[in-house]
């Protein structure tokens, strides 16, 4: 489920994600207790910037692994990733769960056919490297990623 601060709600929930105002691109931001739930976050904002999974029906499962690294180049992998399944694979993530270790991230996505949800937004196209930031902040992690459309 996904979580959006609202204004003058009091403390924004501890995960959870948000699209930002960006001039002709789409920029996403993700929050977290650990690095993995922040990734998952991330393609939850990615994802749900441009599709309506709320009666997706899970056909498959995408399993991958991003080897440990910084966390930048981390996300960036992931988010490529699942651009690159949308392109080749016409799937897109339904679920989303990340887990990490030594060896780095491991993601496993339920998927659904991207000609089955509706489109709500622009297709993501690749992920620019303006301003990418993928962070441990004082409550857990955080991303501003800018996904170009």
């Amino acid at each position: 489920m996904e979580r959006h601060p609202e204004p003058g709600a009091g403390p924004p929930p501890a995960q959870g994600h948000t699209t930002l105002p960006h001039t002709a691109d789409v920029r996403i931001k993700a929050w977290a207790p650990t690095r993995a739930e922040c990734v998952a976050e991330a393609v939850r904002a990615m994802v749900e910037g441009f599709a309506d999974l709320s009666d997706a029906v899970r056909c498959g499962t995408r399993s991958f692994q991003v080897e440990a690294g910084p966390p930048e180049d981390q996300i960036l992998a992931v988010l490529d990733e699942v651009i690159y399944e949308m392109d080749v694979g016409a799937r897109v993530p339904c679920s989303v769960d990340v887990r990490e270790d030594e060896d780095g991230l491991h993601l496993t996505l339920g998927m659904t056919d991207v000609a089955t949800v509706p489109q709500i937004g622009a297709v993501p196209k690749g992920i620019s490297l303006h301003d990418l930031r993928f962070d441990r902040a004082p409550e857990g992690w955080m991303c501003t990623v800018t996904v170009d459309v």
